[in-house]
């Protein structure tokens, strides 16, 4: 019996410039797979109320055609955007999913467990998806899956008879930083020794580490696919494909394949960056393979694109709605969270200082 490939990629928002198929430059490495898993980042829909954020996505229904057309199997919906244009959008978004046989994650408009199992060559794996901050509104229809750990091992629990391998796609963390935080770490491995084989982080937009822990691989960020850099600030367009290889008796091989997104959204595979892009995924993974992250360092690391990110964010929300969104901001500030990435920006300089004096 061969091997089962699993294909996932990033995040996805069907939105491109001049027209352009999102996928039409990678159509031949995405068919050379079993099962093509992305993050559907946007709301499927042209209809609703926009919710009141700084960035919104949405994308016609029509645009499904685009995943259908290059055999994606199954996308995670367990993120920031399904609710752009609200429950109008968030109904319209399933019923385009379903009315096209697409599988999802994450969420779903009933009250029923979101997992999906898909087999190829006597291989099942089970799929779940979560995000932070999910939520149910059962009056409206909407259940979202958090990320919460003893949930999540429930779901494991109970899918886990049904199929050979869990797969989790989690969308988590905080955007355009290089490193998974401590408390990720730990879920990440706590749901491994829970019996997940695959965890695939998203919500980043940028590349972070990947680490081979006990029996199971985890991808904490694959960075966007086909998504544009501007709307989430990302300094840079490269990112990867991850290629995982099954066979029954568990996870035997993993591969990467480096991608850089063009000036059209459209993501192609690199030719001169490759080697550069495939080295920078090494070195970002040292530091969790050799357990250094740390509060304090983490903290260091991310302190100064966290309040800047968050803080164009409110700015562009204050312009647009007004005073509730300044009310906000000025609580955000003064959060302890906040308080302490002030000190972690005040300590890495101070250390800085004492390094160049």
């Amino acid at each position: 019996m061969g091997l089962l490939k699993l294909l996932a990629v990033g995040d996805i928002s069907l939105q491109t410039r001049n027209n352009q198929h999102p996928f039409e430059k990678v159509k031949q490495v995405l068919a050379g797979r079993d099962i093509l898993f992305g993050n559907m980042e946007t709301a499927l829909s042209d209809q609703g109320e926009e919710a009141q954020k700084a960035v919104l996505i949405y994308s016609s229904p029509k645009r499904i055609g685009f995943l259908k057309d290059v055999g994606f199997d199954i996308v995670n919906i367990a993120n920031n955007h399904i609710m752009d244009l609200r429950v109008e959008g968030f109904n319209e978004t399933l019923k385009t999913l379903n009315e096209s046989n697409l599988a999802f994650i994450g969420a779903n408009n009933k009250p029923e467990p979101s997992w999906v199992i898909l087999e190829r060559g006597g291989v099942k794996l089970g799929f779940l998806g979560y995000m932070e901050g999910g939520f149910s509104l059962p009056e409206r229809g909407v259940w979202i899956n958090n990320i919460e750990q003893a949930g999540i091992i429930r779901d494991i629990e109970s899918i886990k008879p049904m199929c050979d391998f869990v797969v989790i796609s989690l969308h988590w963390g905080f955007e355009n930083v290089f490193y998974p935080s401590p408390k990720q770490i730990d879920l990440a491995h706590e749901l491994i020794d829970a019996g997940a084989t695959v965890i695939l982080g998203h919500h980043p937009h940028v590349i972070q580490g990947i680490e081979s822990y006990k029996h199971g691989l985890i991808a904490y960020s694959l960075g966007n696919f086909q998504f544009d850099p501007k709307l989430s600030r990302t300094k840079e367009n490269n990112t990867i494909m991850l290629c995982l290889n099954f066979s029954k008796e568990g996870l035997k091989s993993y591969n990467i394949t480096p991608i850089v997104i063009d000036h059209n959204l459209t993501p192609t595979v690199a030719k001169e960056t490759g080697e550069e892009i495939l080295n920078f995924v090494d070195r970002i993974s040292e530091p969790i393979k050799n357990d250094a992250i740390t509060w304090a360092w983490w903290l260091e690391q991310v302190a100064g694109e966290y309040l800047l990110g968050n803080f164009r964010s409110y700015i562009a929300r204050i312009k647009k709605y007004g005073v509730r969104h300044f009310i906000q901001c000025i609580r955000w500030l003064i959060s302890p969270f906040c308080i302490r990435c002030y000190v972690a920006i005040i300590r890495r300089r101070f250390k800085r200082f004492l390094i160049e004096s």
